[in-house]
Order: structure tokens, then sequence, then C-alpha cells
């Protein structure tokens, strides 16, 4: 008998009022995402190798997980694309789109899930609702960090 494998993916956005290039500064050190992503605890870039970021991510322990991802695309001012080379199998992208009042940043993220009782049980407690709670509220939290950080260097 094949396992099925769940994968999640959620798209969210939030309008910022600061330039892209501010958004995208602040997106391209990946070592920022805990500041506005309570759920990631933290990220850290890899010596050796500037692609490759080790993340843990979690409500704490020992409900944690880590994995190691790898930058696959950076376009400046435009998208940054990542996935996982091992750990936790995912992927996903900042996207930075310039706006009349500054930016539009768009955030998809995919997980895949393990098949079996365990996909299933975290498929109905509403995984997927929680993620994507989790995505709109940490984008919130970005934007106001921003645009409170760009008013008090201006």
């Amino acid at each position: 008998m094949t396992v099925k494998k769940l994968t999640l993916e959620r798209s969210v956005e939030v309008e910022v009022n600061c330039s892209v290039t501010q958004v995208y500064d602040l997106w391209a050190n990946l070592e920022n995402v805990p500041r506005w992503m309570p759920l990631v605890k933290s990220v850290r870039r890899l010596l050796g190798d500037q692609g490759l970021y080790h993340w843990t991510f979690g409500l704490g322990f020992p409900l944690l997980t880590e994995w190691t991802s790898r930058i696959t695309r950076r376009i400046p001012l435009r998208l940054i694309a990542w996935e996982s080379v091992s750990g936790l199998a995912n992927h996903g992208s900042a996207e930075f789109f310039p706006t009349d009042q500054g930016c539009r940043l768009l955030l998809t993220l995919a997980f895949d899930l393990p098949g079996g009782l365990v996909g299933m049980l975290l498929e109905n407690i509403g995984l997927e609702r929680w993620l994507e709670e989790n995505l709109v509220e940490s984008l919130n939290r970005f934007q106001a960090q921003i645009e409170a950080e760009v008013l008090r260097q201006a």
C-alpha cells in the first residue's frame, strides 16, 4: 500500500507603504524573518555557501522542526525563491510588486505533510486554515514593523 503525501500550499499578500527597495532589502536577509514570523524561531545562513540557510520552526520544544533550504532564484527587487534540501520538505517565494502606495508583497509557502494517519489528523484539525491565519498575521506584523522603521528613519 502506498501512502499518499499531502502538499499544503498557501499564498498571502500585503500592501506596504514603503518602496519595493525597502521591502526587498529587509526580506533579502532571511535571518530577519523571525522578527515578524513568531513560529520561525531562527534562520541562520550557513557558512561557506551563501545560498544555504538553516531554519528552526514551531511552537517550541517538543513541537519544533528544522530544515536547510537553498535560494533557488533571486531577482533583485522582484523575487526570492527557496526550497528545502534537507529536513521538512518545503518551498516558497516572496514576490515584490511596485504599487502607487509602495509595494505589494506576495508570500507563497508550500509544505509536504506526512501521509497516512498523521497527514489525515493534520488535515482534520484544520492545519490549512491555521497556516493561512498565521501567514496573514505575520505579514501584517511585517507591514507594521517596516513602516514604523522607515518612518523613524525619515
